[in-house]
């Protein structure tokens, strides 16, 4: 016992001259500055422990703040990305109205809306069989997703709602043998129906007549008729036109790419959209046959048993 108090007080003597020491050594450093060499020296000696003990903090540090980056850049590219395709979406549509003068509208005799409501949505699957060519998109009723609803994507026109679900929606495409799409060849100003083949590539207008003034290359896109789709979207471009007196019937290649665009767009008629007035002319219902009597064989979107009254809401 007495060993063991011998070196508490000999531990508390060194303790205690250990912190007079340095308080001497402090007025000293203080007063006469004699000992800035020393510390220098302690400085640049110890200066590598420092630096190795930072290590784990600065490597913590650092990834951290890659991390941090490389969500931030995975955020904001996703960001633009779906913004740069939403652009596309009403670039298409500008691009069309402006490149259409003023005596093809009087000819239409239809008002043009721009600055429609669209939503981003994804492909989840597809079915492209020769005998339905059907798509389910990620957006339902829960965002507010409606029978009859036009569906494009960054290059075109891909088909309409047919089945919506809280989450989930079918989107019938313009191939499928059971769709017709009213178009209008651009530049002339001729109307027609476009009737899908249940081929992906294929489209085929069987009701232009002879005299049709249709060329290889020419750009179909909606006629806003019968009011299923919006004026003015890129539907086909022609691809096989008859030599004329023999038989055959213009085929036409979808503007969009139905079977690899992952992201479409779900386009809304909007009350307060920019209208473009022009007059009134009977030129439009001479130059082509009502929708209904036109397509009467075939509906502008297909028809499902038990959903007819939800269509025609």
């Amino acid at each position: 016992m007495k060993l063991f108090n011998s070196q508490r007080t000999s531990t508390n003597s060194l303790l205690l001259l250990a912190v007079l020491f340095s308080f001497f050594l402090m007025i000293v450093d203080y007063r006469h500055k004699q000992l800035d060499g020393l510390r220098d020296l302690l400085t640049t000696v110890t200066h590598p422990i420092h630096m190795i003990a930072e290590i784990p903090a600065s490597a913590i540090d650092w990834i951290a703040e890659q991390f941090s980056s490389h969500q931030t850049l995975l955020s904001e590219n996703r960001q633009l990305h779906q913004q740069n395709l939403q652009l596309k979406g009403e670039m298409l549509r500008f691009q069309s109205l402006e490149e259409e003068n003023s005596r093809l509208r009087m000819q239409l005799g239809a008002t043009l809306k721009v600055g429609e409501r669209v939503t981003l949505a994804e492909l989840v699957g597809i079915n492209l069989t020769p005998y339905k060519q059907q798509a389910t998109i990620s957006k339902g009723s829960a965002s507010s997703v409606y029978q009859g609803q036009t569906v494009i994507n960054a290059s075109g026109v891909m088909g309409q709602v047919i089945q919506v679900t809280p989450f989930r929606s079918t989107v019938l495409l313009i191939t499928d043998s059971l769709h017709s799409t009213p178009v209008r060849v651009r530049g002339s100003g001729v109307l027609t129906i476009a009737h899908g083949t249940g081929h992906i590539d294929r489209l085929e207008l069987p009701y232009l007549p002879d005299s049709a003034n249709v060329r290889v290359g020419d750009l179909l896109v909606t006629s806003g008729l019968g009011e299923r789709f919006p004026p003015d979207y890129p539907v086909a471009r022609i691809t096989e036109v008859p030599e004329p007196g023999t038989s055959g019937t213009v085929a036409a290649t979808p503007m969009a790419n139905l079977s690899q665009n992952r992201q479409v767009m779900l386009v809304w008629n909007i009350d307060n959209a920019l209208e473009l007035p022009v007059a009134d002319t009977a030129a439009e219902s001479e130059a082509i046959p009502d929708e209904e009597s036109s397509s009467g064989t075939r509906p502008a979107t297909q028809e499902q048993p038990g959903n007819d009254e939800q269509r025609d809401g």
